[in-house]
């Protein structure tokens, strides 16, 4: 049963969770998620499903409803009354999904005339909207009292996950005798949830069209989501399965994700921090700020998917010691998340500046040119001074530094002297930096007693972001 980390103590339980086995379920809903009938704040729980008279835990529904139970997901219809039978409505689906993502910002709902302020799910329902997993039956109505139909299910759990579609446009539903029954809005998600192997049908199909139990529900979040991170701290231990953190300030070090590693809206503008981390899914970024989500030393994934809709993220991925890996990471930041122009994946490679400037101390024979330069130089967005180490290391040479753009051969700071043993660490630009990568030429001239003795020319690269690590800034 997977379990919500209260602190880092608590891996060694969690940890030894076997993995669950994906049931014949299935889906339903187009927008919301909940499977409890209050609301309430993410989080661990006293209450175990053995509380609730109705609860069979020798049925197959047990270890999933238990889990969400635990991890406070899935709320009684009472105090004894779980009803794992009973079908989810679309409000309890949007309760549920928000709570285990740790949603806490609200979109203006005020055109859906059925979801009143008094009702439990007003809230729930204007954060499904901000998060973009739920929509209206129409462009005034919700209907979040209606139970959710397996189609409908699978679009809102598509959504959370941020599947991509077209890579499965593809997937094959003909050994469904029901395919004909999926409504076209539906097809995408539903092909998605199919081929990302989270939904494996009813005994007689997909029924896309029937409504989903409150317990098959749990099932289906069970198989895709097997450990919640809700408290601060740093945790090194190896988690089966897909993982989902809902606060900030974590730092996983030394470990291995075996699916998705899933950073919720819970972690806000908070800082994550990934060292020595191999995830063998995906990496999901809903929440985390402009502190950003740090993947440092030896972290590595084949993806990262950009999600978060209400403010700026930036993920800064430490090439330092991935070089062999970095240009298989496939990169994919949503148009919502785009809205925001700080949200950006950044790779930065220290190690390699390094080597750059080794391999372009540019010594020409005869002792006529030697000088070190930097391949790469690191700028902030509207600022003119850039760190630059340019170093003249001969005995009686010297040299004069052009920096020209490839583009328009246009200086991007004064050209200037270099005396024998004489270096510089700052450049002044002529304008301020703006977003993204200049590719520049550095043309250097050689002076012995006021005559020119020769010359050289080495590529160089201005990178401009709003935010760098220390180690670049």
């Amino acid at each position: 049963m997977g379990k919500a980390f209260a602190s880092p103590t608590s891996f060694e339980e969690v940890f030894n969770v076997k993995k669950k086995r994906i049931l014949a379920l299935f889906l339903a809903a187009v927008s919301c998620l909940s499977l409890a009938v209050s609301a309430s704040a993410a989080g661990t729980t006293t209450r175990k499903a053995t509380d609730f008279k109705d609860y069979d835990r020798s049925a197959w529904y047990a270890e999933a409803v238990s889990a969400a139970v635990d991890n406070g997901l899935l709320y009684g219809k009472s105090s004894t009354i779980i009803d794992p039978n009973g079908d989810m409505t679309r409000a309890e689906m949007a309760a549920i999904i928000n709570r285990s993502f740790g949603c806490y910002k609200t979109a203006d709902i005020s055109q859906y005339k059925d979801v009143s302020k008094s009702k439990w799910y007003y809230k729930d329902v204007a954060l499904a909207v901000q998060m973009g997993t739920y929509n209206g039956r129409s462009s005034s109505t919700m209907a979040p009292d209606a139970p959710i139909s397996r189609q409908e299910a699978m679009t809102v759990v598509a959504r959370a996950l941020e599947l991509d579609y077209d890579a499965y446009a593809k997937t094959d539903l003909s050994k469904f005798a029901d395919e004909k029954n999926i409504s076209s809005w539906a097809l995408p998600y539903v092909r998605a949830m199919v081929g990302a192997d989270y939904i494996h049908g009813r005994t007689k199909g997909l029924e896309p069209l029937d409504n989903i139990t409150r317990a098959e529900f749990a099932q289906i979040f069970h198989n895709i989501i097997g450990t919640y991170i809700v408290s601060k701290g740093t945790y090194d231990k190896d988690i089966k399965g897909s993982v989902l953190i809902r606060t900030d300030d974590v730092t996983f070090k030394n470990m291995t994700v075996d699916g998705d590693l899933i950073i919720g809206c819970g972690a806000a503008d908070g800082k994550i921090t990934l060292d020595n981390v191999t995830v063998k899914g995906r990496l999901l970024v809903w929440g985390g700020g402009t502190k950003a989500v740090y993947c440092n030393a030896g972290t590595n994934m084949p993806a990262v998917v950009v999600a978060r809709v209400d403010d700026a993220v930036k993920v800064i991925y430490d090439r330092d010691s991935t070089l062999a890996v970095i240009d298989t990471i496939k990169v994919r930041i949503t148009d919502r998340a785009k809205a925001f122009k700080e949200t950006e994946v950044i790779f930065y490679d220290v190690s390699g500046l390094r080597e750059a400037q080794k391999d372009l101390n540019a010594i020409v024979a005869d002792n006529q040119i030697d000088i070190t330069a930097p391949a790469h130089l690191y700028a902030l967005v509207g600022e003119q001074s850039v760190k630059a180490e340019f170093v003249n290391s001969s005995k009686s040479d010297t040299y004069k530094v052009e920096i020209r753009k490839n583009k328009d051969n246009a200086l991007i700071a004064d050209a200037f002297e270099l005396a024998a043993g004489k270096s510089i660490s700052t450049l002044t630009l002529l304008e301020a930096a703006e977003f993204g990568n200049v590719d520049c030429t550095v043309t250097v001239t050689a002076f012995r007693d006021g005559k020119q003795i020769g010359s050289m020319q080495t590529e160089l690269t201005l990178h401009t972001a709003y935010l760098w690590p220390k180690e670049v800034q």
